[in-house]
């Protein structure tokens, strides 16, 4: 039965070279293990516990080591990179900006379509952008 073991141990192993991630990995480790407890005992119960307790504890460290990592925030609000790195930012319009109608405008180096979020804004007037919607960046006037 001992062979029996290290065959399998060997097949999952290749088994294991031909995919990614780690699926066969902790049972060719249990398997291994249980062609050595085959070669000290011919119990077949015993073989299948450490079969059983070694392919579980390696399921457990592939899961831990290279399972997913936790991230320390999954706000979006904090992505300042691409389009999100206009939230925030403030400049003087050069146009007459209307809640209802976007206008066009050159903004911080790129061309926008700007809408205002509450009321109309006379151009000169600092302005904040506090989203964007689609292509459009919303600001309101900042005081």
């Amino acid at each position: 039965m001992s062979n029996m073991w290290f065959i399998a141990a060997a097949v999952f192993l290749v088994a294991e070279l031909m995919l990614s991630g780690f699926v066969f990995l902790p049972i060719s480790i249990g398997s291994l293990f249980a062609g050595f407890t085959s070669l000290l005992s011919e119990n077949l119960n015993i073989q299948i516990t450490v079969f059983l307790l070694f392919t579980i504890v390696g399921i457990y460290v592939s899961v831990k080591v290279f399972g997913p990592k936790k991230s320390e925030s999954n706000e979006s609000s904090k992505f300042s990179e691409g389009v999100n790195k206009y939230i925030g930012k403030t400049f003087h319009v050069d146009k007459e900006i209307d809640p209802y109608k976007a206008t066009n405008s050159h903004v911080l180096g790129d061309d926008w379509l700007i809408i205002s979020n509450e009321r109309r804004i006379l151009p000169g007037t600092l302005v904040e952008v506090i989203k964007i919607d689609g292509t459009k960046l919303v600001v309101v006037a900042k005081d």
